[in-house]
């Protein structure tokens, strides 16, 4: 007896594998541990030494200080205004709780204040919108340009936030936003006479008004028209009264800022026309005044005006604006009798006290006005005079306010403030309140000392302290003492130069543009600093080798582009971890240099911008800025910024740089990958000769830093040669993971793809021009035999016997071979067909059990010599009447060696049945379709099939040395040049597994025998037949290789959408949509070819009433090939393990239930 295929008694082939494995997995393994290891844990990098850089301010001499405090005593006090604040939701000064702030788009520290403190805050009034033309158009600014744009086009309304709202929807802080519309520039306010007293301008802007609020959950409007002359007043009234109809209207409020103490506003008409009323009681002394310094605020005009205020604006329509920042005054030298006007500069609180402690100057606080102040002079010698308002003043102030029973109250503005007024602000009234203030944090500014654009982080976040004393007879702190001031993060900048500029690469290396760019480059003799992502440089390396190799800087630009400010440190730390690695092992070198992407924290404003700086500069970086940056990224839907713009943008903010051009520097931004960049290529010629031609050198940022390039990118030690090349390889197995991603979805797409075009294909010629007979059989009606092998078949084999019988064909006769069964099965066979074996119809005879091969061999050695064709079926399976009679004609042509039939499950009593009866339709049957086209059936199936004696006999009948005996015959047939066909009408109704673990049992028996088989006829792969040319490699490409592939797409596909919405969720910016557009279009790809190629297969399936309860079965298609690819995949994973090991397989009988169901009918077999 042959042993069987892959049987292996000493496991030599196992053991040798196992060998592979085992050594794969050390190699593996320790490369994995060692890349995690240097991904998490790197040295910090050897930083070049900076010179630090300090202001050169100085404090005044003690008689100095004695002057300006005298000269504050004699203050005259005047009254005036700065700017607005907005209303409450509920009745006003009625409950301590209720709280505004206002929001300014323009400072970046705002918007960190706000995220923050938003849960501190019921009323947000944020500067969003203006009104500058006599028209009344709804005009904003665009952050990126600063350019005006207007909010309404063409019945159009476009977005002026993309921060805001959705900071607090997604922390869900309760706060109500009120948009504010002033008619400020930015730098003065606009008169806006003609607007307000043209009815037709009215009409225009509350129009747009209620457009622009019905875009988002708006609750009203907050107006801040600013100098409105006499004449105007009345219009303005008129155009309040319309605004606060048209709200009221929609369930909205109107909220008005008012100036403070102003004899000529008409206070009344005002509180009548809105719902509320700001009061901005600040700017006593103001930007320009043109007189001397002076309070923002002092204690006793703050409460005067509030005073005024309450006898005419009614106290529940009135708030009262807290303010919190200052003014710098410079008092000029005098030119002969003639003393230089102040020029008051606006300052937050943080930049008054980063003032005092440069030039050592202390913060007084003054006793009259209650307000502090700091005097300095600076390098110029220039006296400052800074006042300004603090947590103290907002203290004192909320307590005078609550004397006179003013309880609601709006900040201006977030941002600017003395952050430990929110300590406070809930509860100024609390005994504990003034103590509360001896904390003082820093504020969200960022204190940059020096010039240039390249970054160091010189000092960390520290909080102040300070003393105050409480007159307790008026609840108001007298005296506030610094004994040390906040300091907020502080940044040295470096590499100002008056005739040096660098260029600078990011979002590289590209391999289209980056090439091109590097030649440029090289014939204009340039020099560059590239910025690379890690990701990229990893991708081309070719590239990256280059840029290194021909002596340009190379920085590093995190791994994989995310916005760093969003991510964990963990998560930065990790994303130039990585890129370093990779430089490391690559290039043998590190750099110092880093930007952040998207340029985020190049020239931070705030303070939780400059925490990655923090994280980069624990590692030994410097962070590079950019100035000079041209926009060559921008682009609009229909075209991007020009070759030209792109080098007079450069070219017009060369050095030497005026004070006003914040856009001048000594570092150019431009991009050599992230985009098409053919307009950055064209304008990088124009660019190196522009500089040139200012007489300007072109050098890298290292020579900025009077740095060589070996200082700024050193050499790794030898010591960490062997840790590069196991990182490096620990690279090139991320790549090649990367590209496996890519290349099986490519490769599962292209796969359903062609089986739907060639499978497919072939399938609906064979449906539509099938093999034509007489529709009789006329004369052909040869005797033929009926095999069932049958083992511990008690429960079903005597329905199979009748079932047979009952054929239409009457011309055969039935053989059951019993295997040696254990239990009834022979006696069954035997006691319900007495008449039929006495009549020669039945034949029944027992064996010992051998298996079915030997079964089938057995019953072959009964047939009689006129016996020409065989039929064999399972034992579990009921044909139906007409199913011979259509299997036979087939014989009528020589040349074929075995027809299949068409099997299908009968016991469709659960969802695994009902899947199963799924793949018979849109698996088996389909591609039995099309291999029919070429006479080319791979397998003839044990359920039901026809074979030629003859043929069979020439290939050595059954074998016994696979486990899938029909498919090895077939396959047998079809190497000696049978044709093997498929009859779709044969119908045959068999027993399949009721569960998992069944189905798992008998697909890994068919998997085993099918790989036996093709390994055993592996040799027609070389010969030309249908054999080794159609049936097999679609055995191996369908049947394989295929659902190996299709559950690795869902595992992707799966793992892919989990990690992009984990990331959307916590790392907004690190998300690529992009990327994962690209998955779901794979992944869609895949499974509307399989949904096609199995509806093509349904609609194929004859329609008769015993298929007519098929079709709603595909419903269930995707849900079962899901379940399907993760069943299927273990089953090939054990089927190739077990092939591997070599052992013996058993065969695994599953047990009977009995429950296909038939009609005994003379038409047909049903099976519900």
């Amino acid at each position: 007896m042959a042993h069987p295929v892959f049987y292996d008694p000493r496991r030599a082939r196992w053991k040798r594998l196992r060998t592979v494995f085992d050594v794969a997995g050390i190699i593996v393994g320790t490369v994995v541990i060692v890349f995690i290891y240097a991904a998490l844990r790197s040295e910090p990098l050897q930083k070049p030494l900076l010179e630090f850089q300090k202001h050169p301010y100085h404090a005044l001499k003690e008689t100095e200080k004695e002057k300006a405090i005298e000269r504050r005593k004699q203050l005259v006090r005047r009254s005036h205004r700065r700017t607005g604040m907005a209303p409450s939701q509920v009745e006003l000064n009625t409950d301590e709780g209720i709280r505004g702030a206002f929001y300014v788009p323009w400072d970046a520290a705002s918007f960190s204040s706000l995220r923050e403190y938003a849960r501190q805050i019921d009323l947000l009034y944020p500067e969003w919108l203006h009104v500058l033309t006599p028209d009344g158009r709804l005009q904003s600014v665009d952050e990126q340009t600063a350019k005006l744009f207007d909010v309404v086009q063409n019945g159009v309304v476009h977005p002026v936030d993309d921060k805001v709202m959705p900071f607090l929807k997604s922390e869900d802080t309760g706060t109500e936003v009120f948009p504010l519309v002033n008619n400020s520039t930015g730098t003065s306010w606009i008169d806006i006479s003609t607007f307000l007293n043209d009815p037709d301008a009215h009409s225009q802007f509350r129009q747009e008004i209620a457009a622009f609020l019905a875009t988002d959950k708006f609750r009203g409007l907050m107006v801040d028209f600013e100098d409105i002359p006499t004449k105007a007043q009345t219009g303005f009234v008129d155009l309040l009264s319309e605004l606060s109809q048209d709200l009221h209207s929609k369930g909205q409020k109107l909220y008005v800022s008012v100036p403070a103490n102003s004899p000529d506003f008409p206070y009344s008409s005002v509180a009548n026309a809105s719902d509320g009323v700001v009061l901005m009681n600040y700017d006593e002394h103001y930007s320009g005044t043109g007189g001397t310094a002076g309070p923002v605020a002092s204690q006793d005009w703050f409460s005067d005006n509030l005073t005024e205020a309450k006898k005419v604006v009614p106290l529940d329509k009135l708030i009262c604006a807290i303010a919190n920042y200052g003014y710098d005054w410079e008092r000029r030298p005098k030119k002969g009798r003639t003393p230089a006007a102040d020029v008051g500069r606006i300052q937050t609180v943080q930049v008054a006290w980063l003032a005092a402690r440069d030039s050592e100057a202390d913060v007084t606080f003054d006793g009259d006005s209650l307000n502090p102040h700091v005097v300095y002079l600076d390098e110029r010698n220039v006296q400052h005079d800074i006042w300004f308002l603090d947590g103290v003043s907002a203290l004192n102030q909320m307590r005078a306010a609550r004397q006179l029973g003013v309880r609601t109250f709006a900040l201006w503005r977030l941002g600017s403030e003395d952050r430990s007024l929110w300590k406070i602000w809930d509860s100024p009234l609390d005994t504990v309140a003034p103590s509360l203030l001896s904390d003082v944090p820093p504020g969200q500014d960022v204190d940059m000392e020096g010039n240039g654009e390249i970054l160091n982080l010189e000092a960390t976040p520290q909080n102040g302290s300070r003393t105050v004393q409480v007159d307790y007879s008026t609840g108001l702190i007298t005296e506030e003492t610094m004994d040390s001031l906040p300091e907020p993060y502080r940044l040295g900048r470096y590499g100002a130069s008056a005739d040096q500029v660098v260029i600078t690469f990011d979002d590289g290396p590209d391999p289209q543009w980056t090439p091109q760019i590097l030649d440029i480059l090289k014939n204009k003799n340039a020099k560059a600093t590239f910025f690379l992502i890690g990701n990229q440089a990893d991708r081309f390396s070719s590239i990256t080798s280059r840029i290194f190799k021909e002596g340009y800087e190379i920085g590093n630009h995190t791994f994989t582009h995310p916005d760093i400010s969003e991510l964990s440190d963990r998560f930065v730390r990790l994303e130039l971890n990585l890129t370093e690695r990779l430089f490391a092992s690559r290039l043998r070198t590190r750099t110092v240099l880093f930007r952040p992407p998207y340029s985020v924290d190049a020239e931070p404003d705030t303070e939780d911008q400059v925490r990655p700086l923090e994280i980069s500069e624990s590692m030994g970086y410097l962070a590079i800025g950019d100035k000079i940056d041209p926009n060559d990224w921008r682009e609009t839907p229909h075209q991007h910024v020009s070759a030209e713009e792109i080098a007079a943008s450069v070219r017009d903010h060369l050095p030497p740089c005026s004070p006003t051009d914040r856009k001048c520097g000594n570092i150019i931004l431009l991009h050599d990958g992230g985009g098409d960049r053919r307009e950055t290529v064209r304008a990088l010629p124009t660019i190196i000769d522009a500089i040139r031609a200012k007489r300007l050198q072109i050098v890298s940022v290292g020579d900025l830093l009077h740095k060589n390039r070996s200082e700024i990118m050193s050499p790794i030690p030898t010591s960490e040669l062997w840790s590069a090349w196991l990182t490096l390889l620990g690279f090139w197995m991320y790549s090649a993971v990367q590209k496996l991603i890519v290349l099986v979805f490519f490769l599962g797409d292209l796969l359903m793809t062609g089986r739907l075009l060639s499978i497919g294909a072939l399938a609906i010629y064979d449906r539509a021009f099938p093999k034509r007979f007489a529709g009789h059989l006329g004369e052909f009606t040869p005797k033929i035999a009926v095999l069932i092998p049958a083992y511990n078949e008690e429960k079903v084999i005597e329905r199979t016997i009748r079932a047979a019988l009952r054929s239409s064909y009457r011309n055969l006769r039935v053989i059951v071979i019993d295997d040696g069964s254990q239990d009834g099965t022979l006696r069954a066979a035997r006691a319900g067909f007495a008449r039929e074996e006495a009549a020669g119809r039945l034949l029944v005879v027992a064996k010992p059990n051998s298996g079915k091969a030997d079964a089938l061999n057995f019953g072959l050695q009964h047939l009689r010599r006129d016996e020409e064709i065989f039929v064999g079926i399972d034992a579990d399976t009921v044909i139906a009447r007409d199913a011979v009679g259509l299997l036979v004609p087939h014989f009528h042509d020589l040349k074929v060696g075995a027809v299949a039939g068409n099997a299908k499950v009968g016991n469709r009593v659960n969802l695994w049945t009902r899947w199963q009866a799924l793949e018979y339709i849109t698996s088996q049957n389909f591609e039995r379709r099309a291999l029919n086209t070429m006479g080319a059936v791979s397998v003839v199936p044990g359920a039901i099939g026809a074979w030629r004696v003859s043929a069979v006999r020439d290939a050595g009948a059954f074998h016994t040395d696979t486990v899938a005996e029909d498919a090895d015959l077939t396959m047998a047939l079809l190497r000696r040049g049978y044709r093997v066909e498929y009859e779709d009408r044969a119908l045959a109704y068999t027993e399949a597994p009721v569960n998992a673990s069944g189905l798992m049992r008998q697909r890994f028996r068919w998997s085993f025998g099918i790989l036996q088989a093709i390994y055993k006829h592996r040799a027609t792969f070389a010969r030309k037949g249908t054999l080794g040319w159609v049936a097999l490699p679609n055995i191996v490409v369908f049947q394989i290789l295929l659902p190996l592939v299709s559950p690795f797409i869902d595992l992707m596909f799966t793992g892919g959408a989990i990690w992009y919405f984990v990331e959307k969720h916590y790392h907004p910016e690190s998300a690529d949509p992009a990327s994962f557009q690209r998955l779901v279009i794979f992944f869609l790809t895949f499974l509307v070819i399989d949904f096609i190629t199995s509806a093509i297969a349904f609609a194929l399936e004859r329609s008769t009433p015993d298929t007519r309860e098929d079709s709603w079965l595909l419903s269930q298609v995707w849900l079962q090939r899901f379940a399907y690819r993760q069943l299927f995949s273990w089953v090939l994973f054990k089927t190739v393990k077990r092939a591997a090991e070599g052992e013996p397989f058993a065969w695994d009988k599953l047990e009977r239930t009995a429950a296909v169901t038939y009609r005994e009918s003379e038409d047909s077999v049903h099976v519900p």
